[in-house]
């Protein structure tokens, strides 16, 4: 008898017994659970390494998954009883689906994956864009061209997915041109959201032909590797989020990658959330028919919470925060927000007309200030006094994107086209700025290309080349730094409060290159010191351990997730990362095993089976 036909025999019989430390994550159920294992092998029988294997109990809106270690073989934390779907799937293989009934005892569950020729759906945008060839400078310049103009408000692999003539590309750029990250269009006394853009469209236009046009296409598609180790231990729980304006849940969410990345048409929800002291997570959500989404991580279910405007609208909200009475805090309509999470009872402070809206990211710093993006620099609010103040940035050539607060209660805000982080010290009153340093431009420019760069600045989540892009931050309240996610930089950049020195984390290259984008987007820092960020474009987590200078990227089981934030939560003894899907409107919870934990267990599985 195989080893594991064995170890399910064994389990049924309740003969093996499963050590606490390889399974201390609870089922949110509250019930005791089931476990199930099982092996992911490919089509010659060879066992397949870092593959998801996910699982939904039937009506439910909570979706499980777990990867497969070395061996092919896969744990899962205890499962309640039900009828079961599970399916897996990898880059390279069909999506093996199965049913299964989970009662109280622990059951097995197999898969054997067949190949398959074409799997460019199934790829991330990180390997569509390392699919790019670079060999000549028409090449690069053309990589840069759209790494730079079109990557900045969704993943490349919703763009590179498609095939259109050079006719058919020029008439989606002529249209994106004119539209803001929301599908907005600009007034007719308003300029374009992307000048660049228009002013390098043909360019652009004959680029994408050549790549993704009706030809033979010079791209060259690898999948990158599969996680391995520790980045395979991950258990990753996602929430399915009912769509705003219907109350239904999306149907192109990104679970079956053989369909693409997904389209926004029904999503846009989740952009940001916080877990409260009781693991209620508050979700900022963009769409215009709620301000805030209440989920119950036990039961899945959620709650809307509309706060409305003087005409009786809904206010839709982007920056969400926690403080340490666990209120959220949250914008609205350009006034803050806030809901006290046992009551739930919501309260709205407008800013005074002279000052400037308040905008779409939020922090508390450790004496409670709340602190919010504003156009031009950042706002602190007093919630004992209701009390604004304006901070303005020096340098006013591009508005702010992320902010945050350090440990001694200074605000940090980005300036993401120009490469800026402005800051205002709360002990003397003053502002200053630290500027990032440039990134190395690859291609050329001629002197009139340089001076468009100049006239137009940036907009539009796009810049000229060359620019590190800081786009949200956090501050540790534990030490004296803040931690900056660069966009184009692919890295964390941390500057040290006190002396305002900058030392740059670049992310490790899978495929990497200077044309490479991954979407380092946000960034916290947990109880530990480990610095945590989401990379839009990756479908992954990356984690930092600014000691040793090593990273850990964590996948996620969704494809064209287009995550904008992650966040801690900092009330639980281990550590738990939360993470919106912005394209797909789910949350995930990110739990965390060792591969030695995983191997421990294998191998007192295959001892007691023998």
């Amino acid at each position: 008898m195989k080893w594991q036909n064995r170890i399910v025999l064994l389990l049924a019989l309740g003969l093996i017994s499963i050590p606490a430390f390889a399974l201390h994550l609870s089922s949110d159920s509250g019930s005791p659970g089931a476990v199930l294992i099982g092996l992911v092998k490919g089509p010659g029988g060879e066992a397949l390494e870092g593959v998801p294997v996910s699982a939904r109990a039937e009506g439910e809106t909570i979706a499980t998954s777990v990867y497969t270690d070395q061996s092919g073989f896969y744990v899962f934390p205890p499962l309640h009883a039900g009828h079961y779907r599970l399916w897996t799937q990898a880059v390279g293989f069909q999506t093996a689906r199965r049913e299964l009934e989970i009662g109280s005892q622990r059951a097995q569950q197999d898969f054997s994956l067949k190949a398959i020729a074409d799997f460019t759906p199934q790829l991330s945008a990180p390997e569509w864009m390392a699919a790019l060839p670079e060999d000549t400078p028409a090449d690069r310049r053309g990589k840069a061209l759209l790494r730079n103009n079109c990557t900045g408000c969704h993943p490349a692999s919703y763009i590179l997915q498609n095939r259109f003539d050079e006719a058919g590309w020029k008439i989606i750029i002529d249209h994106m041109e004119k539209t803001s990250a929301y599908g907005e269009r600009p007034q007719p006394d308003q300029p374009l959201y992307n000048p660049i853009m228009r002013y390098f469209k043909l360019e652009l236009a004959a680029y994408l032909s050549r790549m993704r046009g009706p030809g033979v296409s010079p791209m060259k598609f690898r999948p990158f590797p599969r996680p391995r180790g520790d980045a395979a231990a991950v258990v990753v729980t996602e929430y399915d989020i009912p769509n705003g304006d219907t109350g239904k849940l999306v149907t192109a969410d990104g679970s079956d990658w053989s369909e693409g990345t997904p389209s926004l048409y029904e999503a846009r929800g989740p952009h940001d959330a916080v877990v409260d002291s009781r693991g209620i997570v508050w979700i900022a959500t963009t769409d215009l028919t709620r301000t805030v989404t209440r989920l119950d991580p036990k039961t899945g279910q959620t709650r809307d919470i509309v706060l409305r405007d003087r005409r009786g609208q809904p206010m839709s909200s982007h920056g969400i925060a926690v403080d340490q009475n666990d209120a959220v805090w949250f914008n609205a309509g350009g006034g803050l927000g806030k809901i006290n999470t046992r009551t739930e009872k919501s309260e709205w402070f407008e800013a005074p007309p002279q000052m400037t809206r308040v905008g779409g990211t939020i922090d508390v710093d450790p004496k409670g200030f709340v602190w919010a993006a504003a156009n031009i620099g950042a706002i602190r609010f007093d919630p004992k006094t209701g009390q604004f103040t304006e901070f303005q940035s020096l340098d006013r050539r591009a508005p702010t994107y992320g902010v945050a607060a350090d440990a001694d209660g200074n605000g940090w805000w980005a300036q993401l086209e120009i490469g800026v982080v402005g800051r205002s010290d709360i002990a003397n009153g003053k502002i200053s700025q630290v500027v990032l340093d440039k990134l190395p431009v690859e291609i050329s420019f001629s002197p009139s290309e340089r001076k468009v760069f100049e006239l137009s600045g940036a907009s539009n989540n796009s810049a000229p080349p060359g620019e590190e892009g800081p786009r949200r931050l956090s501050g540790d309240k534990h030490s004296h730094f803040v931690w900056v996610g660069d966009w184009w930089g692919n890295n964390f950049a941390r500057i040290d409060i006190r002396t305002n020195k900058v030392t740059y984390y670049p992310l490790p290259g899978l495929g990497a290159s200077p044309f490479q984008i991954w979407g380092t987007y946000a960034t916290d820092v947990d109880k530990n010191g480990m610095i945590w960020g989401n990379l839009q474009n990756y479908d992954a987590v990356a984690r930092l351990d600014p000691q040793t200078e090593s990273w850990t990227i964590y996948p996620l089981p969704t494809l064209g997730t287009e995550s904008r934030f992650i966040s801690v939560d900092h009330f639980k003894d281990t550590v738990e990362v939360w993470v919106p899907y912005w394209r797909t409107n789910k949350v995930a919870r990110l739990q965390f095993r060792t591969s030695q934990q995983l191997q421990a267990l294998r191998s007192q599985l295959l001892t007691e089976a023998r």
